[in-house]
C-alpha cells in the first residue's frame, strides 16, 4: 500500500478504498483498482482544463427551454445521482456513492456529453455555446463537491481554479437543483448513443480507420 501511494498518489488510494468499501463483506484491492482510480483522477482534471479552456465559469443557467437536449439530459442526470449519493452517504454506503460518481463523471459527463459541448462550442457566434458554458461549470461545480470527500486534494485544486472560490471545503454543499430528468432529451441522447455506438463497431468490423471517409445512408 506504501508503494501505491507513492506511485499512485493519496487521492486514488482513499477512492480504490472507499469504491471497494461494501458493508459486511472483505475488501479486495489490487495494483490495477488504484491505477483505475488514477486515471479516474486523471479524467477529472482533463475535463475541467477543457471546460476552462473553453472559458467555463459559475454562470446563472439559462431556462431549460434554451438548453439543447444534451444540456437538458446532463442536468437531470446530475440530479438523479446528487439524490443518489446524498442517500448513499447517509447510510454510509461509500461503495454505491463511488459507484454512481465514477460512472456518471466517466461514462455520461465526459464520454458523451463532452463530445457533444465541443459541437455546440464549436458555433462560438451561436447563444447556445454560451449556454453549454453554463452548464460545464454547473454540473463540474456539483460534481467536483460531491466527489471532494473521497478524492479531496483533486477536488480541491479543480474547484478552487474553475469557481475562483476559497476552497470547497467551505462552499455549500449540492442541493436539488429541481431538475427532472427530460424524457424526451433522455431519449433522443439514448438513440444517439445506440447509433455512434453501431458506426463505431461497423468501423472496427471493417477494419476502416479512424478519419476515413465512407457513404452511409441512414434509415428509419
Amino acid at each position: 500500500p506504501l508503494d501505491w501511494l507513492e506511485e499512485f498518489g493519496a487521492d486514488a488510494l482513499r477512492f480504490t478504498l472507499a469504491r471497494g468499501a461494501n458493508p459486511g463483506g472483505d475488501l479486495a484491492v489490487g495494483e490495477d483498482d488504484v491505477r483505475a482510480s488514477r486515471n479516474f483522477a486523471t479524467k477529472l482534471f482533463n475535463a475541467t482544463r477543457f471546460a476552462m479552456m473553453n472559458g467555463a465559469a459559475p454562470a446563472p443557467l439559462p431556462d431549460l427551454d434554451e438548453l439543447t437536449d444534451a444540456d437538458r439530459w446532463i442536468l437531470g442526470r446530475l440530479e438523479e445521482v446528487r439524490a443518489e449519493v446524498d442517500s448513499a452517504f447517509e447510510a454510509y454506503e461509500f461503495s454505491r456513492a463511488c459507484e454512481s460518481l465514477y460512472h456518471f463523471a466517466w461514462d455520461e459527463f465526459c464520454d458523451w456529453y463532452l463530445e457533444l459541448a465541443k459541437v455546440q462550442l464549436s458555433a462560438s457566434a451561436d447563444p447556445s455555446a454560451a449556454h453549454t458554458n453554463a452548464v460545464l461549470a454547473f454540473v463540474l461545480d456539483a460534481l467536483l463537491k460531491l466527489l471532494h470527500p473521497v478524492i479531496p486534494f483533486v477536488t480541491e485544486t479543480l474547484w478552487k481554479n474553475l469557481t475562483g472560490g476559497e476552497s470547497v471545503v467551505i462552499a455549500d454543499w449540492p442541493q436539488s437543483s429541481g431538475i427532472a430528468l427530460d424524457a424526451v432529451a433522455e431519449q433522443r441522447i439514448t438513440d444517439m448513443q445506440k447509433l455512434v455506438t453501431e458506426i463505431r463497431r461497423f468501423r472496427s468490423d471493417q477494419g476502416l480507420a479512424d478519419r476515413q471517409k465512407v457513404p452511409a445512408r441512414l434509415s428509419g
